[in-house]
C-alpha cells in the first residue's frame, strides 16, 4: 500500500484537508494517508521544513509527501517534484526544498507541467494530489515534466561560534507547549562545552544545567510541594530530535503562559551560551 504524507497551513476547522483527502481516495481508494500537520503557521515555510525534516526519515522508502504551504504556482514560483533519500516530495518552489536535510544530495528535481497549475487556487487538491497517486501507480516522475538542477534557496542562519566562549543559537520552532526549540545541536554543545562551567541566557533567565528528560529537572527533590514549586520555572532540556530546548517545567501555555509567552521569545530570536 502507497503511503502519502500531508503538510499544510490550512488548520483542521475549514474543509481544505477533507477536500485533500476526498480527492486521494477519489484517484485510488487503497492509499494510506498520513498527516503530518495541518497547523503550520499561514505561510511559514521555514516552520513546513522543520517539521517535515524531523519525521520524513521514518517512513518507508518512496514514501510520497506533499507539501501545501504557500502552494499556488507564480511567475517567480514553480511546482516542483523532488526525490531525496529515495523519498518523494511534491510541492511549490518557495525555498521548502532547500531546507530538507539529509547527507545524500538531492536525487533528482522535475519542473511540474500540468494544465491546473497555473491558474488554481487549491494545487494541492487540484495539482498535488493527481501527480501523488500516479507516482503510487509507478509512473516514472519524467512523465510529470522537465528534469531541472536546482531548487530556489532559502538562506538559512546557523548558531555563531565567532567566539570561542560562546555560542550564539537561534529559536527555529515554538511548540505547542510553548517551548523554544533552537538550532543548537546535543553534539555541538557537546562540542563547544565540553566539561567547562556554562550559563544559558534566554531573555531574562539564566540556566546553568541541561537535562535529558523533563522530569530529571525535579527528580531529585522528595517533597511534592518542592516539585510543584518548580513548576512554571525555565529549564533546558535535550528533546528527542537531540536540540537544545527552552522550557517552563509543567507549565501550560492555556494556564499560566510558556516559555515563549513569559521569556517573550519566538523563531528568529536568539540565545547564548558563554562558557567558562
Amino acid at each position: 500500500m502507497s503511503i502519502i504524507t500531508l503538510t499544510s497551513d490550512f488548520g483542521n476547522k475549514d474543509y481544505a484537508v477533507a477536500a485533500v483527502k476526498a480527492r486521494l481516495f477519489s484517484l485510488k481508494s487503497d492509499l494510506s494517508i498520513v498527516d503530518i500537520s495541518h497547523e503550520i503557521a499561514p505561510y511559514q515555510v521555514v516552520e513546513a521544513a522543520f517539521i517535515v525534516n524531523a519525521v520524513y526519515s521514518q517512513f518507508p522508502s518512496k514514501s510520497i509527501h506533499i507539501i501545501g504551504v504557500d502552494a499556488e504556482q507564480g511567475n517567480a514560483q514553480k511546482h516542483l517534484i523532488v526525490q531525496i533519500d529515495d523519498q518523494i516530495f511534491i510541492g511549490a518552489d518557495n525555498g521548502f526544498f532547500s531546507l530538507l536535510q539529509s547527507v545524500s544530495p538531492i536525487q533528482k528535481i522535475i519542473e511540474i507541467k500540468h494544465p491546473l497549475s497555473e491558474n488554481s487556487i487549491f494545487p494541492m487538491k487540484d495539482v498535488f494530489c493527481e501527480i501523488a497517486v500516479k507516482i503510487a501507480q509507478q509512473v516514472p516522475l519524467e512523465k510529470f515534466g522537465k528534469t531541472i538542477q536546482t531548487v530556489k534557496e532559502w538562506k538559512q542562519i546557523n548558531p555563531d561560534l565567532s567566539n570561542s566562549n560562546e555560542i550564539i543559537g537561534h529559536i527555529v520552532y515554538v511548540d505547542r507547549f510553548g517551548n523554544l526549540i533552537t538550532d543548537i545541536s546535543k553534539t555541538l554543545f557537546q562540542q563547544k562545552v565540553q566539561n567547562k562551567k556554562f550559563e544559558i541566557k534566554a531573555s531574562s533567565s539564566k540556566i546553568n544545567k541541561v537535562y535529558n528528560k523533563y522530569d530529571d529537572f525535579a527528580v531529585t527533590e522528595s517533597s511534592v510541594e518542592i516539585i510543584k514549586n518548580k513548576a512554571g520555572k525555565a529549564m533546558a532540556v535535550f528533546n528527542s530530535l537531540d536540540l537544545l530546548e527552552i522550557a517552563l517545567y509543567k507549565s501550560n501555555p492555556l494556564h499560566g503562559g510558556s516559555a515563549s509567552i513569559l521569556l517573550g521569545l519566538d523563531v528568529g530570536d536568539s540565545i547564548r551560551i558563554i562558557c567558562d
